[in-house]
């Protein structure tokens, strides 16, 4: 399973800088509920999935935007609906 995607930093057009992804990662379960030590063993962690433009991926975590204004020269202004991943959960990154 892929966990690293190469961003093209250098690109003016931003569409390839942010390429849009598909990350599955795994988070975290708390369960408040009594229950057998068996049952447990036999939880596991959910797999989640986001989707969004890739940022980056240093230091550990991987950061994805989901939506963003344009200025007028066609170029991102803002972003908002930001992500960050811890890289350590991730199972598997693509391009979309």
């Amino acid at each position: 399973m892929k966990k690293r995607i190469n961003v093209n930093k250098k690109s003016k057009d931003w569409k390839a800088r942010y390429p849009l992804v598909e990350i599955h990662w795994l988070d975290i379960l708390s369960d408040p509920s009594w229950q057998s030590l068996k049952g447990v063993m036999q939880m596991e962690l959910p797999t989640c999935v986001t989707k969004g433009h890739l940022v980056s991926q240093v230091k550990g975590v991987t950061r994805v935007f989901g939506d963003h204004s344009l200025n007028k020269e066609n170029s991102i202004d803002e972003v908002g609906n930001v992500t960050i991943i811890p890289n350590s959960v991730i199972k598997d990154i693509k391009k979309i």
